[in-house]
């Protein structure tokens, strides 16, 4: 595309006006005059669209940014001509992903250069960048070439760790946490053998013993790794602002504690199916995969099927382990449903329930005095739905299931704490 530049605009002012105005008079001379001029001017702009032809522009197949830190997007300009070329190069950046300009003078020399434009990420995903554009100037600087270049990019927008709670995962103590002396044996069932003098008669195993008739003793081996898995719901609930950002950065937090801990870490997704699972393993390069597998978890507008992700998690996992679940209670119905189906896994796992807790759901005096009627029912609302998750704690805790209900800026440190406290009481 050509566009005329502010100087054609002066030049067709004080030249190109009077002239047409003195054609009235001196016919063949003005007409010649604008003539030359307009076949100028064709050939300058010729001349600007093929030179804007031989510029091209790239971008890297992806680009890798967290949430909220300052990045930059490395863009490529090929200049197949021998000399420089002064560009303005234009980007649009998708929604997500913010830019402080929107265009940027540069210039081109021969070959390739690179120009970082700085961006950050606001919104965690997938963010695909298909357009650049680019103008330059005519020779005689009468007209503005501008074109548009293809690229493919994805922006993918990682959840940000960079926090101080993240942080002290990484310290030899966690600041604020003291010392204390772990409960139980920390050891778990290996093999069996004779019983020898000395012996603790607690050892004995008693129905070995009955079979084979004469004492049998159990060893034990001591317990390196636990397996802990974080089940995240993408349900129609977690849909609600903050909720399910809050459940991601909560994972992949648990995940790093997990691994700091020595414990191996498994990720599940679900929705009215099971969407993802990766089994429990260790090591940063497992981290990763996990950190891959959900950073671009988005919520869909459907009802969780929890009896097919119990009915899956029933048949994958064999072992005994950690089941944290990150999900939303707050229907009646998805409430009694989760409390029917959750004895499947219970009988074997540890389970941890961790329900976002929302502005509407608190006791009634816990806030402010309510400023209007419409208010004081507002605020009976939100102590009826703390009645019921209290009586589904309840229930749950007669199932062997723990809820917690979590706030949105406390999240990582509360999951942490009843994880913690797991490893510390050894139920697992």
């Amino acid at each position: 595309m050509i566009v005329p530049s502010q100087r054609m605009l002066w030049v067709a002012l004080f030249a190109g006006v009077p002239l047409a105005a003195g054609a009235a008079f001196w016919t063949v001379p003005c007409a010649l005059v604008l003539g030359v001029a307009a076949a100028i001017a064709m050939i300058d702009a010729a001349v600007a669209l093929r030179k804007l032809d031989r510029l091209r522009v790239s971008l890297p197949e992806f680009v890798r940014l967290t949430k909220g830190v300052a990045a930059s997007l490395p863009v490529t300009i090929e200049n197949a001509s021998t000399r420089d070329r002064l560009v303005r190069l234009g980007i649009v950046l998708p929604a997500g992903v913010e830019s402080e300009k929107l265009t940027e003078d540069a210039v081109a020399p021969a070959g390739a250069s690179r120009i970082d434009w700085p961006c950050v990420g606001k919104a965690r995903g997938d963010h695909v960048l298909r357009e650049a554009y680019l103008e330059i100037s005519s020779g005689l600087g009468l007209w503005q070439a501008r074109g548009t270049r293809a690229v493919a990019c994805e922006l993918r927008v990682y959840p940000n760790l960079r926090d101080r709670a993240t942080a002290l995962l990484f310290l030899k103590q966690e600041e604020g946490l003291r010392r204390r002396p772990q409960v139980g044996k920390g050891r778990e069932f290996d093999n069996l053998r004779h019983y020898l003098p000395g012996d603790s008669f607690e050892d004995i195993h008693w129905k070995a013993t009955a079979r084979r008739g004469f004492p049998v003793v159990k060893l034990y081996r001591v317990e390196h790794a636990q397996e802990v898995y974080a089940i995240v719901d993408a349900s129609r609930l977690s849909a609600r602002e903050g909720i399910l950002e809050g459940y991601v950065d909560a994972a992949l937090h648990l995940a790093l504690l997990a691994e700091r801990q020595g414990d191996r870490f498994g990720l599940v997704t679900f929705s009215d199916h099971t969407k993802k699972l990766l089994r429990a393993r260790n090591g940063m390069e497992h981290f990763r995969l996990c950190r891959e597998t959900i950073y671009n978890l988005q919520a869909e507008r459907v009802s969780p099927d929890f009896g097919e992700l119990f009915g899956s998690l029933q048949t994958a996992l064999r072992r005994r382990s950690l089941l944290v679940f990150f999900t939303s209670l707050d229907d009646a119905l998805l409430a009694e449903t989760f409390e029917r189906e959750v004895s499947m896994v219970a009988r074997r796992h540890v389970v941890l329930v961790n329900v976002t807790q929302t502005a509407d759901m608190q006791p009634l005096f816990a806030g402010e005095p309510p400023a209007s009627v419409d208010a004081v029912y507002q605020e009976l609302a939100g102590q009826m739905r703390w009645n019921r998750m209290r009586t589904l704690a309840i229930a749950l805790q007669n199932r062997g299931v723990r809820l917690t209900l979590v706030s949105p800026g406390r999240i990582h440190a509360q999951v942490a704490a009843e994880y913690l406290e797991i490893k510390r009481r050894q139920l697992l």
